[in-house]
């Protein structure tokens, strides 16, 4: 269950991230939006969770992309539970439990070119913590986007006083068996004007 909850938060931090990198101006919107998180388990376990949510918005410097762990779909309405009780809750900086559902990725504009393909670095926040995060991105002629990330889940859960490293290590593990932290995301729109 656990490998599900992993794999459907990763599909979360990546969608928005993919979306970030290939829109680099206010005058297109994301249509018909695809995330797809792949997560690993033992024995060769392929976990992958799904949304079609994605919030655009634009700063001076910056676009953001915004999904959210509670839109992630695995296919299994007990691990879609699961992830979101273990991994749809943070500590903040005074050890206060809080709900973090929301993940953000920023891309700095003129680092983005929108009718050709490369590499941006971006910020991947979650759970409080942003992290750099290099998206490999495309935009074909027709504007449709493509973009894909990696990232490690434990890099976005911090150790506070009342969330200890034990507990980390816990979140990807159900009766023993642990899924992996590395995590990768596949994102896709049209870019509309």
């Amino acid at each position: 269950m656990f490998f599900k909850m992993r794999s459907a938060y990763s599909v979360a931090a990546i969608s928005a991230v993919l979306t970030v990198a290939a829109v680099a101006s206010a005058a297109y919107k994301a249509e018909n939006p695809s995330v797809v998180v792949h997560a690993k388990g033992p024995l060769g376990l392929n976990i992958d969770g799904k949304s079609s949510k994605l919030v655009v918005e634009e700063s001076e410097k910056n676009v953001s992309f915004k999904t959210f762990l509670n839109t992630i779909d695995t296919g299994n309405g007990m691990r879609n539970t699961h992830m979101q009780k273990r991994l749809g809750h943070g500590f903040n900086a005074d050890g206060k439990e809080v709900e973090m559902f929301g993940i953000t990725l920023s891309v700095p504009k003129d680092k983005v070119e929108s009718k050709k393909s490369g590499t941006v670095t971006g910020t991947l926040n979650f759970h409080g913590v942003s992290k750099p995060v290099k998206v490999d991105y495309s935009v074909d002629g027709s504007k449709h986007v493509s973009a894909k990330f990696e990232f490690n889940i434990f890099d976005h859960f911090p150790v506070t006083p009342k969330f200890t490293a034990d507990d980390k290590e816990k979140l990807l593990c159900n009766t023993g068996v642990c899924a992996k932290p590395e995590v990768k995301v596949e994102v896709s729109f049209d870019l509309k004007e």
